[in-house]
């Protein structure tokens, strides 16, 4: 790297990686085919929760009638220049102008856009890897040699020099190379170690999508049923959100999301209806996204992921034959490489600039369509103009707006107006960490499942909660110690992630004495201005100083008597635990009240219930807020 700016003594330089995102949506709302192909970037180096914010992603260019490659022609000049001799900039905390230089770091795609990129001529060659030269008859375990740049240039001139169409296409199918011209090969970067294997498309998109789909065509109706009952008894604590309540009906309209959910309970609700062998593929993907979606990446552990990838290839290989020519089964082998070089997975996922599409689309949905490109890039550069200025960017000679204008900014309404959604923060006193979320009018049936627990209604004593439960042992605070104190309840608290903790989710706590323990929240309580939780606790099982765990790796915990009463802001944040089923939970036939026409009916349907006399729990480490 060059920088002919240095020549400019005492200016400050200031290194800014950049990653580029390219990807195809719709231009319709309806979602109806009008292909847009697009370009964007963001910076790195920002904290994961900035990273996944879109305010934080940046547009260049967009198209429904000029490639992506063609696109890229004056964007590699652009890129090249920066890195080559960096632009004077003006630096607000310093106070001075400074040579920005951004090099590009990688570039996040799909699978099909990254064979593209990299001037690979896609997954159906007998070439089919874009980072390898792995072969079709070579098995999806086998890495071949890696591709690199040079040898990538040289092929492509051996194919343009070819003298016949025939041997054109001979090179083209030896080599699994496009000859297109691709102006990205003159950028820095080798494109097949910087183009890193997402994990939507790769991960969620590929064996979660081929296997689930093919489990359900292959089950009965009444099976599938039986899963749909399976998954509503299902216990989603500490999940983003539920899956969706007819799977049966609609897994094949199964989207990214929905994928990731079934990732993370699928070795509690499938296995019934597995053989041995997709039991072995199923647990052996779990251990693939167990990894890849870990918040931290540790260099010492990366063989043991590519020894997990490298069991869950031959567990396909030997278990589901239909499945060993797919390319998203064999990339996977690259993914802790790229781990390796980029950090963990969540960093170069596509999925909030997948989300950024929305914000395409909808800029060119109320254009007049004569020059759709243009609108939406005048669109984005006033907005990114107006929020440039109105967060106290500096402009015109070092001019910037008054306070009054960034207060306004800063407020709720505008806020959510320029960014296109609701405020990342909220200090509304219900959504600070520790609150309690009032119970009023409505009646909440505490404690769940576990402990029936009467309905209550309004302000009672805690003697009269307990005196119907006399097998619990209730450990209270000297500011409770009183069995007669009134107390006011509540339905949910905020723990200190700001995850809501309802009642009836297990949750991680401080336990007071500077460790953490689990349990399950029975009920919020008020008293005095002071917020308790009581909490039903888990106590772990050991042999030893090693956990117990079941066939799947997960520790095990039985739910005791024992029941707490802590500060609510002890409670850390909502975490998935599953109950450990054995025989005697079982599927059942029973009448649940419909409201159908606006009249209220009763229906047979098909539930499955839980043995709550088996006290044997245990933590899904596959959940992905789960963290041991």
């Amino acid at each position: 790297m060059k920088i002919k700016s240095m020549q400019w003594g005492g200016i400050p330089v200031v290194m800014v990686p950049i990653t580029l995102f390219t990807d195809d949506t719709s231009g319709n709302k309806s979602k109806q085919w009008n292909k847009f192909d697009s370009w964007n970037f963001r910076l790195e180096g920002l904290s994961k929760k900035e990273n996944g914010n879109l305010q934080n992603i940046h547009f260049i260019c967009a198209s429904n009638k000029v490639p992506v490659l063609d696109m890229a022609v004056p964007l590699v000049q652009e890129f090249t220049a920066l890195e080559n001799e960096g632009i004077i900039a003006y630096d607000a905390f310093l106070q001075r102008n400074v040579i920005v230089v951004a090099p590009i770091l990688n570039i996040i795609c799909d699978n099909p856009s990254g064979a593209e990129v990299c001037s690979h001529s896609g997954a159906t060659t007998s070439k089919y890897c874009r980072i390898c030269m792995a072969d079709v008859t070579t098995g999806l375990h086998s890495i071949g040699c890696l591709r690199n740049k040079p040898d990538t240039l040289c092929q492509i001139a051996r194919i343009q020099s070819a003298r016949t169409q025939k041997e054109m296409k001979q090179l083209q199918k030896e080599f699994g190379v496009s000859a297109k011209p691709n102006p990205l090969l003159e950028l820095f970067i080798d494109l097949h170690r910087c183009t890193p294997v997402e994990v939507l498309h790769t991960l969620l998109l590929g064996p979660y999508k081929y296997l689930f789909r093919d489990l359900m065509g292959r089950l009965t109706t009444v099976q599938r049923k039986e899963i749909q009952a399976r998954i509503s008894s299902f216990s989603f604590s500490g999940f983003d959100m539920k899956l969706s309540r007819n799977v049966a009906k609609y897994f094949k309209s199964f989207v990214g999301r929905d994928f990731k959910i079934l990732a993370q309970l699928a070795l509690f609700v499938l296995p019934p209806y597995l053989t041995p062998g997709e039991t072995e593929v199923w647990f052996a993907l779990s251990k693939v996204f167990k990894f890849v979606y870990c918040d931290t990446f540790l260099p010492e552990m990366v063989d043991v992921y590519k020894s997990q990838c490298l069991a869950f290839t031959h567990a396909v290989e030997w278990n589901c034959p239909e499945l060993r020519r797919k390319l998203k089964i064999h990339i996977l082998l690259h993914l802790p490489d790229d781990m390796l070089q980029f950090g963990p997975a969540s960093t170069f996922n596509t999925e909030r600039c997948e989300s950024y599409n929305a914000a395409i689309r909808g800029r060119n949905i109320y254009a007049n369509g004569h020059a759709p490109s243009k609108d939406i890039a005048t669109s984005f550069a006033i907005q990114e103009s107006i929020r440039f200025v109105c967060s106290g960017g500096h402009y015109d000679a070092l001019e910037k707006c008054g306070d009054e204008l960034v207060k306004l900014y800063k407020s709720s309404e505008v806020d959510d107006f320029l960014r296109g959604g609701a405020s990342a923060s909220c200090e509304k006193p219900t959504y600070l960490r520790g609150a309690i979320r009032k119970v009023g009018k409505t009646k909440v049936a505490l404690g769940s499942v576990l402990v029936r627990v009467q309905e209550i209604e309004g302000n009672i004593s805690i003697s009269s909660l307990m005196e119907n439960h006399p097998q619990f042992t209730l450990l209270l605070p000297p500011m409770l110690s009183s069995f007669n104190t009134l107390v006011s309840w509540g339905k949910a608290t905020v723990g200190t992630d700001r995850n809501i903790v309802n009642v009836g989710d297990f949750a991680q706590y401080n336990d007071g004495t500077g460790s953490t323990a689990v349990g399950v929240i029975l009920c919020c309580i008020e008293s005095n201005s002071r917020c308790y939780v009581i909490v039903r606790h888990l106590e772990p099982l050991m042999a030893g100083t090693e956990p117990i765990c079941n066939d799947f790796d997960c520790p095990l915990y039985s739910l005791t008597s024992i029941l707490r009463s802590i500060p609510s802001a002890a409670i850390i944040r909502p975490v998935s635990v599953v109950h450990q089923c054995t025989s005697t939970c079982s599927l059942q036939n029973k009448d649940v009240s419909m409201t159908l026409e606006r009249q209220v009916a009763s229906q047979k349907t098909l539930c499955f219930s839980h043995d709550w006399s088996n006290t044997l729990y245990c933590y899904n480490v596959y959940c992905k807020s789960n963290v041991l």
